[in-house]
């Protein structure tokens, strides 16, 4: 009988235990769902990057998350906010606790052009920086020339604005 008190304690207890595996079940297609938006982001970022480093001549391209420019990524990710890391050999996408890293094809320098001519010595000590981009922050893609142990090279960088 429903009427008796036991019962009804356990189908209240079973009711919340529905209740909860169900909202669990929904938080964690909700975390998969971030998880994937956030890979893809990173790798539609990479290959952007990888196709800028691969260009012949010099260029500046302005790009931002959730700001206007050639490469303008989204303000948020399944509704969350983001940071997204550059590093000379990849790109990772922060959300919600999940990180999201592609390799980069081409590396690239993560630091402004401040001079005309590096050692191999000063790049390989710079490029450990990170160039981390928020909600808001506008970031460049920058492909130049310059001297590397006295001979030219096209160098990619990828920096804030000064």
């Amino acid at each position: 009988m429903i009427d008796e008190l036991p019962t009804r304690a356990a189908l209240t207890v079973a009711a919340v235990l529905l209740l909860a595996t169900g909202l669990s079940l929904l938080g964690l297609a909700d975390e998969d769902a971030l998880r994937g938006a956030a890979h893809g982001l990173a790798a539609h970022v990479a290959r952007q990057i990888d196709a800028l480093a691969g260009a012949e001549g010099e260029l500046l391209v302005r790009g931002g998350v959730g700001v206007g420019g050639e490469l303008s990524l989204p303000a948020g990710l399944a509704g969350r906010p983001y940071r997204l890391e550059i590093r000379s050999a990849s790109v990772t996408v922060i959300a919600g606790g999940h990180a999201a890293a592609v390799a980069l094809g081409k590396s690239v320098l993560p630091f402004a052009p401040d001079r005309a001519s590096y050692t191999s010595g000063d790049l390989a000590a710079r490029s450990a920086s990170i160039v981390a981009a928020d909600v808001g922050d506008v970031f460049l893609v920058e492909r130049t020339e310059r001297f590397v142990d006295g001979v030219p090279a096209r160098l990619t960088f990828v920096h804030l604005p000064h």
